[in-house]
């Protein structure tokens, strides 16, 4: 009896196993980022798409050498979005930027960690610049400039974090 028990058992519990492990592993992004560098630069908003898993924002901006170049970024669930005061209408196409993020490694045109101050009006959303959490948490403030983004270095307006409570992302 017990015997016919232990198989089904044991399928039952690696079949669970095997559901459940890529749930852990979503937000692994230690291998995809390179936290060592950051680039803070003018862009213009090409594309903002609104969807899950990720609420992502598509730019165009320069680099050194005066090419145009599409950036991409990652940023919070549409539903967190809200939490913080976006609306599927925040970004237009055209909107003009100052940005400040964490590239991904490689050549790839991607990046995570977000801090947008709009050119129009000063307003500010995204993070703080804080990236990661407890003791691997990275201030991308601090972090030099990526390679060939140098001369297209902005000065981003200092946040003095007077933001509405609901904007005031973590």
């Amino acid at each position: 009896m017990t015997r016919k028990l232990v198989v089904p058992l044991f399928v039952l519990t690696l079949g669970v196993l095997t559901i459940c492990a890529p749930m852990f592993a979503h937000h692994g992004t230690a291998g995809v980022y390179d936290y060592t560098v950051r680039i803070t630069t003018k862009a213009t908003v090409k594309e903002y798409i609104w969807a899950n898993p990720h609420v992502q924002i598509y730019f165009t901006l320069k680099n050194d050498k005066g090419e145009e170049q599409t950036w991409g970024v990652e940023t919070v669930s549409p539903g967190n979005a809200l939490a913080n005061g976006w609306t599927k209408k925040t970004f237009k196409a055209r909107d003009q930027l100052l940005v400040s993020f964490v590239p991904a490694k490689g050549d790839r045109t991607f990046g995570t960690c977000i801090q947008f101050v709009f050119v129009a009006d000063g307003k500010r959303l995204g993070g703080n610049g804080r990236c990661g959490q407890g003791g691997a948490a990275v201030d991308s403030n601090t972090l030099p400039v990526k390679p060939g983004y140098k001369a297209v270095e902005v000065q981003m307006p200092k946040d003095d974090r007077k933001r509405p409570e609901s904007e005031q992302e973590q």
